[in-house]
Parts: C-alpha cells; structure tokens; sequence
C-alpha cells in the first residue's frame, strides 16, 4: 500500500468523484428526495473498500481524508446543482468515517466511523436551516405538529420517534452494508466499481447562470418560501409579532439566504483547481476522471 499510496487514493477519490459529478449532480438537478442520503452510503463503501486495503489504522485515517477531500474538490468541478453544500458533505463526512478508526482498523472501527458518516446528513440541513431561519423555523414546526397531533387525536412523542426512526433506518443499513463490504471478497468489489466506471456525466448544454440571479432564483425555491411562511405565521399567531417584525425577520432570512446561495455560486472553481494540483494523489484522481469520461 505504502510504496502506491498516490495512486491508491487518487483512484478511489476519482470513482468518488464520478458518483458526486455523474450521478449526484444528475440526482440533485432533479430534487431527488433523500440523494444526498444514498450518495453518503456510497461514499462510505468506497471509504471501506479503500481502507480495508491499508495496513495500518494511522494509515487508514490518512486514507479516508484524502480521498473525502479530494472528491470534494472534484465536485467543484460539478456541472450540474450547487457545489459548496455537497463539497462540504463529502469532506465532514470523510472525517467523521476516519474517527471511527479509534477503535482500530477492524469491523467496530467501520461501524463507528459509518455510524457517525450516516448521522451528517442530517445534521447538515439542519445546520442550514438554523442559520437561514433561526429557532423560529424550529418553533414554528413544533407548534404546528402539535397541533395537528391535538387534532388527530395522536400521541405527539410520535413525531420525535418518525424522526429517530429514520435516522436509525439509515445508520443500521449504513452499517450492515458496510460489514458487508469489509468482508466481502475482492470480486464484488470489482463489480461495484465498474458499474460506477460506467456511470454517465452529463454535461447540460445551458449557459452558465450569473449567480447573482442563481442565487435569486434558489431564494425563492419551495422549501424557502415554505420554511419562511411556517416561521412568519408562529411568530404572528403564537406570538403577536407586529408587522414591522415580521418584516424585518423575512428581510433578514431572505437576505441570509441570498447571501449563502450566491456563496455557493461564487465559489471560484480556479481555487479547487490550484490545490488539487499540488498533490499527486489528486493529480491522479483527475486523470482518472477524464480516462473514465474519454472511454464513453
């Protein structure tokens, strides 16, 4: 491992790297409910089947750091959906699949460390949420499921326990698929990583967007104007907001949420290619990138 290790992890980064672009920047376009989901699973079987090859846990967490955060350099490169929330996805969850090698490069660390990967995916969006809309957004949904459960005569710990279920849903596939993958034989793997070699990046024939109108644009999507009205109609019902408040906190939750989707559009690619540039390993993963794409 240690006299390949560039070429070890440029590779694994690069076949990361073609799910994010090919199929999760397909997937995203297209507002696939839970994407990002599937793709966090499929980043932790490429991790798994990396690492598995290490001959050391040192080594192992080197391993996982590197091909994250290449990938999520690559994904920079994305020529579909927004590029910073993933890109951040991909490096927050390769970091956390390293920690769970504190318990040793064996089955208990790869269970730790997808257990921990599986749990970002959530964490994210909630982190968005909070900063576009503060506790009002949170308030307003606890309020109206309260209601609705007065309503419908339910138990309302029913919604906490929908919510963990959930959660709990994808750690334990995450883990099960996982030990599979440590344990499985060198043959699925080969046919695991050619059905992503064969994955088909498409490249949109539209013109690059300004982001200054992308960034409008994404201000305005559903799940803005609905998380907005649910936080406006709280602080008007349940706490007599006056209008000039509700006005003032719609203007600073569509002022922040502009401010960070322009972020995401503005990001300069010209960075992502400079620092992917320095290091041989993520040389590596780019010429793999464009092998696959020239074989197609």
């Amino acid at each position: 491992m240690e006299v390949d290790r560039d070429t070890h992890i440029g590779d694994y980064a690069a076949l990361q790297s073609l799910t994010e672009v090919g199929l999760g920047s397909f997937l995203h376009a297209l507002h696939i409910p839970f994407a990002g989901h599937f793709l966090s699973i499929n980043q932790a079987v490429l991790l798994t089947f990396a690492c598995k090859k290490t001959d050391s846990t040192k080594t192992a967490i080197k391993t996982s750091l590197a091909i994250s955060n290449i990938a999520a350099l690559l994904k920079s490169l994305s020529p579909m959906g927004k590029r910073l929330t993933p890109m951040l996805a991909i490096s927050a969850q390769g970091f956390l699949y390293s920690l769970g090698f504190v318990l040793g490069r064996n089955i208990l660390g790869v269970s730790l460390g997808i257990f921990l990967l599986s749990i970002w995916g959530f964490v994210q969006p909630l982190l968005l949420a909070y900063f576009i809309f503060g506790e009002k957004l949170f308030l307003a949904i606890e309020k109206l499921w309260m209601d609705l459960s007065n309503l419908l005569s339910i138990d309302q710990t029913y919604g906490i326990w929908i919510l963990v279920s959930v959660v709990l849903i994808k750690i334990v596939v995450g883990i099960l698929i996982g030990i599979y993958v440590w344990r499985s034989k060198s043959e699925f793997e080969t046919r695991y990583l050619n059905k992503i070699r064969n994955i088909k990046v498409i490249t949109p024939n539209k013109k690059k967007q300004n982001p200054f109108i992308g960034a409008l644009k994404d201000s305005l999507s559903p799940w803005v104007l609905v998380s907005l009205t649910l936080s406006v109609s709280f602080m008007w019902v349940s706490e007599g907001s006056t209008y000039f408040e509700l006005w003032l906190y719609s203007l600073r939750a569509f002022a922040l949420a502009w401010l960070f989707f322009w972020g995401l559009r503005s990001y300069p690619m010209s960075w992502a290619k400079q620092l992917l540039y320095k290091y041989p390993a993520a040389k590596r993963a780019i010429d793999q990138v464009f092998n696959f794409k020239s074989r197609k």
